[in-house]
Parts: structure tokens; sequence; C-alpha cells
């Protein structure tokens, strides 16, 4: 008798969530899509990958469906939910779940189905474990340059690297106190189980994955890089090369944002995100110097009229670190400018 196929909804199955369709039907799972703008493409043709790691032309045909409520007649029960959609937390805490978290309901199956986060931002998990308290919750940051450029056509860079975490982290630092969860941790092993489990299946699926006994430090060192970069390059319309060539300021400034980012990440315990990690991050920029650089999803968004991740990127950081006395010029320069440009694009005058 065959094992069951592990079956999976991806909810948001644009640039980064087709991807992973493509990796988890790979590893022999039953995997359907909820898709938003791309829904009629998606249906009438499939998708189409074009890959520098997995190969050109690939052209793959889940199930796809408008809503998720479409994707879950009764009797469906679904042993993973993956959200790839954007992060659009609101500037202030709400009483009620964000539209994302109640959208999920009606594929959660209470105590089994694995809720697994793809998605930008600090502090986007509690409303989800809040709401889904009996369920895994693994917390991921993605690393996987790719755009739809039509909808329904996506091309993928050279780079895939997913890193997993449980939330409420395993090991978080004695001072987190900004990241302490609310909910038990009476089944960190069982959620720890669910975290290698759903690495296996990124792995057998030719996927690259691991899993951290504290996923926010790795989210930590993910907002290094985007506050540095995304509303810089989004600002601008330049790439990271263009904005590094444009003058001899630019470095210190991108450098000092950054900087910025890690003095809030030390000042909640995590004290590996310093100026060495910094230092790295900028030398891998220059290096790309007389190539055509890296396009952030902010920038990306920007050309293709889309709103953009102003608070799960730079909002979150910033009040955080307003909150805790600490000096954060120009991430809120960097916020206030980004956030007039993301209202600009909401009423298409971009």
């Amino acid at each position: 008798m065959s094992e069951r196929r592990p079956r999976v909804l991806l909810f948001g199955s644009g640039a980064i969530g087709t991807i992973y369709v493509y990796i988890l039907q790979q590893a022999g799972c039953d995997v359907s899509a909820v898709c938003r703008s791309n829904y009629e493409a998606a249906k009438a043709n499939g998708f189409t990958i074009n890959s520098a790691i997995y190969g050109q032309n690939i052209h793959i045909q889940p199930p796809v469906y408008r809503t998720i409520e479409d994707a879950c007649p009764p009797g469906t029960t679904y042993d993973y939910i993956i959200i790839t959609t954007k992060s659009f937390p609101s500037p202030v805490p709400l009483p009620a779940p964000s539209p994302s978290v109640a959208a999920i309901a009606p594929a959660i199956t209470p105590s089994h189905t694995t809720i697994v986060l793809i998605q930008n931002g600090l502090l986007i998990e509690e409303e989800y474990k809040a709401a889904y308290p009996s369920n895994p919750l693994l917390s991921c940051v993605v690393y996987l340059p790719t755009t739809q450029f039509s909808p329904a056509v996506i091309e993928m860079g050279e780079l895939e690297l997913l890193e997993i975490g449980t939330y409420p982290s395993a090991s978080p630092p004695q001072n987190s106190r900004a990241f302490a969860s609310t909910a038990s941790t009476s089944g960190v092993e069982r959620d720890a189980a669910a975290a290698n489990a759903f690495k296996d299946l990124i792995r057998k699926g030719n996927g690259t994955a691991h899993v951290y006994p504290d996923i926010q430090a790795q989210r930590w060192k993910k907002l290094l890089l985007n506050c540095g970069w995304n509303p810089v390059c989004a600002l601008s319309r330049s790439r990271d090369v263009g904005v590094l060539g444009a003058c001899d300021e630019a470095e210190g400034y991108v450098k000092a944002v950054m900087m910025e980012v890690a003095g809030v990440a030390r000042a909640v315990g995590y004290e590996g995100v310093d100026e060495n990690m910094v230092d790295g991050v900028m030398e891998r920029a220059k290096a790309r110097m007389g190539t055509k650089g890296i396009e952030p999803s902010m920038l990306a968004d920007v050309r293709g009229g889309r709103r953009m991740e102003v608070e799960a990127i730079l909002g979150g950081v910033m009040r955080l670190g307003k909150e805790m006395g600490l000096g954060v010029s120009r991430l809120e320069g960097l916020y206030v400018l980004s956030r007039a440009l993301d209202q600009r694009i909401g009423e298409g005058l971009v």
C-alpha cells in the first residue's frame, strides 16, 4: 500500500509561491494554489518557470482557485498551508486578526494542519498563533530572487534558500522581551518535528532548506538587508549597484541605515547582528559592481505599479527602535518617503 502524499495548499502563488509549488510537486506532494491577479492565466495555461537553477520553460499546472473557500470543499484536509502573500500589517495593532489570518480558516484542521509563513517582517507570527493555537506554526525566511514578468510566467535567479523555525522559537535570547509569545510552549517537540518534516520535503524537491532553533535571528539578518536596500532602491528606481555607483556617499549612507537596524536587533538580544555582519552585506553588494546587480522586491513593486511592503520591512523596526529610545532617524526618513510613494501607487498616480 503506497504512502499518502502530503496535501498542501499554497496561498499566494505569485513569483515566490509558484517556485515552491514546483519544488513541493517535485517532492511528491499534492499541491493546490490560491491565486489572485494571475488566476485567469494560471487556470487557462498553468505556470511557466524560467530558472537559472531548475531549467527553462518548466510548465506546471496545479489545481488553482480564486479563494481559499473554493479550495476547501467539505471533507478537505490539508497537511500544510503555506502563506506566501505579501505582508501588509497595520501600522497600529488591530483588535481583530488581519485579513490573511482570518482568510486561511477554512483550510485549517485544528491540531493537524501545519501553518507555514514565508513572508517578510517582524512580529508577524503571534496573531496566527493566537488564532490557531493548536496548530504547528513555522516561520520562514526566504532568499529567492524571482519576478513574475507577466501573469503566471516566472523568472528565477541563481539562489533559492529557505530558513525555517518554529514559533515560538525553541531558544530565544534571554532579553527578547519584544518577541515573547503568549502561546504555550508545550508543543515545542511537536513543532520541531513539523519543522524538520517540512525541511525534508523542500530538500526532497531539490530545494535548499535549513532549520534554526531561533528563526527570529534569521529574520533580523534578512531585515538588515531589506531595510538597507529595498527602500533606497525603490525611491531611487535603481538596482543596488546603481545606488552604489551614483556617488561616493552612497556606500556610507546604506551602511548607516543597516547599522540602525543592527542597533535595534542588539537591543532586543540579537548580539550577532553587528557591524561585522553589516560589512559583510556591503562587501557582497560591492562585489556585484560590473554586473546588473539585484532588483529588490520594493523596486520591482514600484516598476510594476504594485503596493510595497513598507510596514513589514520598515515600519516595525522603526517603531520598535523609537519605543526603545534608539536613534533611527534614517529609517524614519525612508519610512516617511516610502509611505508617501506607496500611497501614490495605491491612487494609481505612479
